[in-house]
């Protein structure tokens, strides 16, 4: 799927138009499992057993094959990681200020915020759409942002919160608390464990290296319907002027940055301009309102943010693509 390297014109709408029929059965999937959920035909209890299964079980062995086979050297360009990690640290770093002095948040509340702003959802999101707009080869590029994502933005904000909170915990053990839920984390398990047989150059027996596969190939489908049948638990119960600006963070300023960086700044390939992009145009996962809860803060907020940007997303992601598409043509 490729828009690029022709003027301007009248058939710059077919091209958007191309792009959005692309991505559409990333979204139609979660529309499945909004809709099965709606309509009572599963229940609150499958699409739970689902979810667990999807998170727990079938990404982490997506992405233990996916670390495994990395090209290492590829992935984990320094240049690439400022340009995504730059954008996000700015974005949560803008939001906690905008929640303190416009919307007048107490602190630790203000990190939650941020944390709303800045956590993309990289894995069930990004990783279907940048497969099925560019292939395997920008996938994996995009790993390499992965792979940190989840132990920095969550040590970030876990860290930021203590020290903003009027009952924090002391350094030493919000950074050990931090530790301990990054590492409990059954994505990280998988991402370190495929990072060490890539780097054991370790060969998996055929039937255990087939039924990863098969377990992977599960994963995407079933996060995204898991995705849908979850969002039908949250509201727009926050006011819409914050959870908008939340919104416009990760779904605007956030690929905006990476873009100026990674294709302006750093000159980087076309594939690495993609992959940079397209992960930061991602809307909030889920782990935004799991974190606003583990604190009791912003729970309102994160939860709007959540349905509003997945929502919007359907329409930015679109232009994203068609923006890097024409500006770093594949």
């Amino acid at each position: 799927m490729h828009t690029a390297a022709r003027p301007h014109t009248a058939m710059d709408a077919a091209a958007v138009f191309a792009i959005l029929v692309t991505v559409a059965p990333v979204f139609l999937l979660i529309a499945v499992g909004y809709g099965a959920v709606r309509l009572d035909y599963l229940k609150g209890e499958l699409t739970d057993t689902l979810n667990i299964f999807a998170v727990r079980v079938a990404v982490p062995a997506l992405l233990f094959q996916a670390m495994g086979r990395l090209d290492l050297a590829q992935a984990f360009s320094p240049p690439l990681l400022v340009s995504y990690y730059a954008g996000a640290y700015a974005c949560f770093a803008i939001a906690i200020v905008l929640a303190r002095t416009v919307f007048r948040r107490r602190p630790g509340e203000s990190v939650a915020v941020g944390f709303a702003a800045t956590f993309s959802n990289s894995v069930l999101l990004g990783i279907p759409i940048i497969d099925r707009a560019y292939g395997a080869e920008t996938v994996t590029v995009a790993f390499g942002i992965i792979a940190l994502h989840a132990p920095l933005i969550y040590a970030t904000g876990m860290i930021t919160m203590e020290l903003m909170r009027r009952d924090g915990r002391p350094l030493g053990e919000t950074l050990r608390a931090a530790l301990r839920s990054i590492l409990a984390n059954p994505l990280m398990a998988g991402i370190l464990a495929g990072l060490a047989v890539n780097a054991g150059d370790v060969t998996l027996p055929e039937p255990l290296d087939a039924a990863i596969a098969m377990l992977a190939a599960a994963a995407i489908p079933a996060a995204l319907v898991g995705i849908g049948a979850s969002l039908t638990r949250y509201k727009m119960t926050a006011a819409l002027p914050e959870t908008l600006t939340v919104s416009a963070l990760s779904l605007v300023v956030h690929p905006l940055i990476a873009l100026v960086l990674s294709h302006y700044v750093f000159g980087l390939s076309s594939i690495a301009v993609h992959a940079a992009v397209v992960i930061a145009a991602m809307p909030p996962g889920v782990n935004i309102y799991i974190f606003a809860s583990l604190y009791d803060r912003a729970v309102g907020l994160a939860a709007s943010a959540l349905l509003l940007a997945t929502v919007l997303a359907v329409g930015t992601v679109t232009v994203w693509l068609y923006v890097v598409d024409t500006l770093a043509p594949l």
